[in-house]
């Protein structure tokens, strides 16, 4: 199965878009986002809001707190010096383990919950300086929760909440888990809210045919991609009327495990010279937009 080309819907407007940047998960692959935000900034794209899932809802967090220039390059300052404990399973775990040991997860997200605590420069997601809504969903009911105020770091660590490696997060008597299970690119939600420009940053478009699974677990793995994709794919085929859909290119990173930082330096540099290509040919950004 092959992943999306970079797709580009646009509509006539005279009328200044609402935009919204809308950024979905990929474990380590976040750094990717980062490479694509630097060059949404120097075209002179900003967000009106954003909206983040699993590892973009940190991103999202990070940059609601400074949404500059600058505020994009604190961030690619915290991807360069992550490693292996905040937010990716060790990096090797058995079937058997992942299906059989007797705890919540397989680690705590206690580190991440340090970096959110140390990145985050509000406490309360209405305190955020662009609004700001992270998704999760809710081991009860099985459907999305969007979070758009009170506290930021437990809503960001729901959403981040990868099932069997990160505990789930209890907020208000419920508990949640990666938003990424029901809807791990959230453009409709940014439709929903009335953007009429969406900027969409997902670390998974790229084309790359899926390897044959050797291992029980590498088919569980495959297919959580399979349905995590299916949604996406959907949603940038059915053109919305009165919205500006820009979907950016992302970069096939190679073979890379998991748990793998070493690379984000690498990562950011080659999302955001594709990036910078891609808008540089379509010539899609006004100034201030």
């Amino acid at each position: 199965m092959q992943q999306l080309r970079p797709v580009i819907r646009l509509t006539d407007t005279a009328d200044r878009p609402s935009t919204a940047f809308v950024l979905g998960g990929g474990g380590n692959l976040g750094a990717i986002q980062v490479g694509m935000l630097r060059a949404l900034y120097e075209q002179g794209a900003q967000p009106d809001a954003l909206f983040g899932c699993s590892v973009g809802a940190i991103n999202a967090a990070v940059l609601a707190g400074d949404p500059t220039a600058d505020g994009v390059e604190r961030l690619a300052d915290i991807w360069r010096h992550l490693d292996s404990d905040v937010i990716c399973p060790p990096g090797r775990l058995s079937g058997l383990l992942l299906l059989t040991r007797k705890y919540r997860s397989l680690q705590s997200n206690d580190a991440l919950n340090r970096l959110l605590e140390a990145a985050l420069s509000y406490r309360l997601l209405e305190d955020a300086a662009v609004p700001l809504e992270v998704i999760a969903t809710s081991l009860y009911t099985g459907r999305e929760q969007w979070f758009r105020s009170g506290p930021a770091i437990p809503a960001v660590l729901a959403s981040c909440a990868l099932p069997a490696v990160l505990p789930p997060v209890e907020i208000n008597g419920e508990r949640f888990i990666d938003g990424a299970v029901v809807d791990n690119v959230p453009i409709s939600r940014a439709v929903a809210a009335g953007a009429t420009k969406i900027y969409v940053l997902h670390v998974g478009n790229f084309e790359r045919p899926r390897p044959e699974p050797k291992r029980p677990i590498d088919a569980l793995l495959q297919s959580f991609s399979i349905a995590r994709s299916y949604r996406f794919q959907m949603e940038v085929r059915v053109p919305v009327p009165g919205v500006d859909l820009v979907v950016l290119p992302s970069i096939d990173p190679g073979p890379i495990r998991p748990n793998d930082f070493g690379r984000s330096r690498i990562l950011i540099e080659r999302a955001y010279a594709a990036a910078t290509a891609f808008l540089d040919t379509d010539h899609r950004v006004a100034a201030g937009h």
